[in-house]
């Protein structure tokens, strides 16, 4: 989960773990075993946030949640549950990012049965899958942008599906768009957390394309929305300083106040937004505080990023994701 998901920064366990995720990442690779073309994950999509609920090999289940803009993450109580010990981590570059105390598990540990990718990036062990007090427990753990490297992915929203494509596979009739990741100074890949740049208000507004991102509702907020969906529920995130610029220049855009629980966030609903020319909206924006995005976030961006495109931005479209290509394609419908 990206607090840029959540709506709250980089989240609270990415925010803490942030500085070692850019070390820990630098180690992802390719899938561990070569995969069949086109391979249908085994995704559950809950308000437009998407979980892999995979059988393992020590017995039971684990549903870890998907976040392009996030960390890899577990939570011990998952590894207890599968007799799995954390080690500390054995490279000296990721252990001096981590807290002090921080212990890790290879993901080849937990065992899926799923022929899912295998990220060698290693999972930072938390106590407990929760982004915020008053939060509700989210899952085993998550698989971020170090999982996503490497592979061409595509997003089914309306059809609820999430496959893992051939490299090189380009969908038909679909709009591309260039996606920004930055590079060290050999030219090499050194995170992978995509910069895509939409139009909103007639403006270009350069994002985190940020599938994780998402909120947990106050109950007034939900009773002011009255739309059916629930309290946890994907959004999309802006920075303060441009949430109150669109308020101030739309006064007709809709506003809730102490939106989110836990910060007490407000949400402004953006009625049109353009992604790859593509029309969608209205999508509603979590307020974040400017160094959420422009100092955390954009230091492991290609280029400085103002908020986070999440998936209620997402819902009406197929994405497809060329990572190691660096492209993005979007069309509508099923």
């Amino acid at each position: 989960m990206h607090d840029a998901r959540s709506g709250h920064g980089p989240p609270r366990v990415t925010r803490i773990l942030a500085g070692a995720v850019s070390a820990l990442c630098l180690l992802a690779t390719a899938a561990a075993w070569a995969l069949p073309p086109r391979r249908l994950m085994p995704a559950v999509f809950r308000a437009d946030r998407v979980y892999l609920e995979c059988a393992a090999t020590h017995g039971g289940r684990l549903r870890l949640y998907t976040d392009t803009g996030g960390a890899m993450v577990v939570a011990a109580p998952a590894l207890t549950r599968l007799g799995l010990q954390p080690q500390a981590p054995a490279d000296p570059a990721p252990r001096a990012q981590l807290v002090r105390g921080a212990r890790v598990i290879a993901m080849r540990s937990l065992g899926l049965a799923a022929p899912i990718p295998l990220a060698h990036a290693p999972m930072v062990v938390v106590p407990a899958m929760r982004q915020l007090s008053g939060w509700p427990l989210q899952g085993d753990g998550i698989l971020g942008q170090a999982w996503f490297a490497g592979h061409v992915w595509t997003w089914n929203y309306p059809a609820g599906r999430l496959w893992l494509d051939s490299p090189g596979w380009t969908p038909a009739g679909a709009r591309a768009v260039p996606l920004g990741f930055p590079v060290d100074a050999w030219g090499r890949r050194a995170d992978d957390f995509p910069h895509i740049v939409v139009r909103i208000d007639g403006s270009a507004v350069p994002l985190l394309l940020d599938t994780g991102a998402e909120t947990y509702l106050t109950r007034a907020a939900l009773a002011q929305l009255r739309d059916g969906g629930p309290r946890l529920r994907a959004t999309s995130m802006i920075i303060a300083t441009l949430f109150e610029r669109w308020h101030r220049e739309h006064p007709g855009w809709r506003v809730i106040r102490k939106a989110q629980t836990g910060t007490g966030a407000a949400m402004i609903e953006v009625p049109r937004v353009r992604v790859a020319g593509l029309r969608v909206g209205p999508v509603w924006f979590t307020e974040r505080p400017d160094a959420n995005f422009l100092k955390i976030m954009s230091s492991m961006t290609s280029a400085p990023v103002y908020g986070s495109l999440g998936g209620n931005a997402l819902r009406d479209l197929r994405m497809t994701i060329d990572y190691p290509r660096a492209l993005a394609w979007f069309t509508r419908g099923r």
